[in-house]
């Protein structure tokens, strides 16, 4: 019977004890989190590990990818891809956790925010004020209440919210529950370098994070929908 040792740098099915052994620095994060009685979970766990492999067991396939033109290159690349079954090989060593996520949920809100903690990063806020959600008022300001303490309770500790998304979400809720004073203005650009323009994206996340940093909160506002096109249509690509 063939067995083999293969090194792997991919999603790690690991649990807790084998991220906290490599972040230790986590603890107090964690206990804080318990002692506001809310719950959390890791995910997208990725590093690095040595798994066994029972290669009477395995199928392996070669697949070939032909060069990317976007990406100007010459020569395509091979790659060997492995079947192992139904069940995952068995970890032996894990080498690294390089990257993971922090889910948090309160009482009423699962999975309510999503935390980076190795970059301080906010990349999930629940959108509990959705108007497609049939609860009521009363009901969905339980929930802003809880995902707002959350929210707070991690600005506070110095993360940042990811991009404008967060911050739209984020923006709605304090405006529901502070009523805070707000005001419109109106940007007109005009494209004068055109290789320096950033994506739509990165323009909304700069403009987010530029308005932030001074004590206000952004939201963009969207046109009436006409038709199916125009929810396609941006300024910039």
């Amino acid at each position: 019977m063939a067995i083999a040792i293969v090194p792997i740098r991919e999603t790690l099915n690991v649990g807790e004890d084998v991220i906290l052994r490599f972040h230790p620095e986590l603890n107090p994060l964690l206990e804080s989190i318990k002692r506001r009685g809310w719950r959390y979970r890791f995910i997208d766990v990725t590093g690095s590990a040595r798994v066994l492999l029972y290669l009477h067991r395995v199928f392996f396939k070669l697949n070939y990818y032909p060069p990317r033109i976007e990406r100007f290159e010459e020569r395509g690349t091979y790659t060997i891809e492995t079947e192992v079954g139904e069940n995952p090989p068995a970890v032996l060593n894990v080498e690294s956790i390089d990257s993971f996520k922090i889910s948090i949920s309160t009482e009423h809100v699962c999975g309510c925010v999503t935390i980076d903690p190795l970059r301080r990063i906010i990349t999930h806020i629940a959108d509990v004020l959705w108007s497609g959600m049939k609860e009521d008022l009363s009901e969905k300001l339980v929930k802003a209440k809880e995902v707002h303490e959350v929210v707070q309770f991690l600005l506070d500790m110095g993360y940042a919210l990811e991009d404008a998304c967060t911050m739209e979400r984020y923006k709605k809720i304090v405006d529901l529950l502070e009523g805070g004073y707000k005001f419109s203005l109106t940007i007109e650009l005009t494209v004068e370098r055109e290789g320096d323009v950033p994506s739509w994206e990165e323009l909304k996340r700069d403009l987010s994070r530029f308005f932030r940093e001074r004590g206000l909160l952004m939201e963009v506002k969207k046109e009436p929908r006409k038709g199916i096109l125009p929810i396609f249509r941006k300024p910039i690509p």
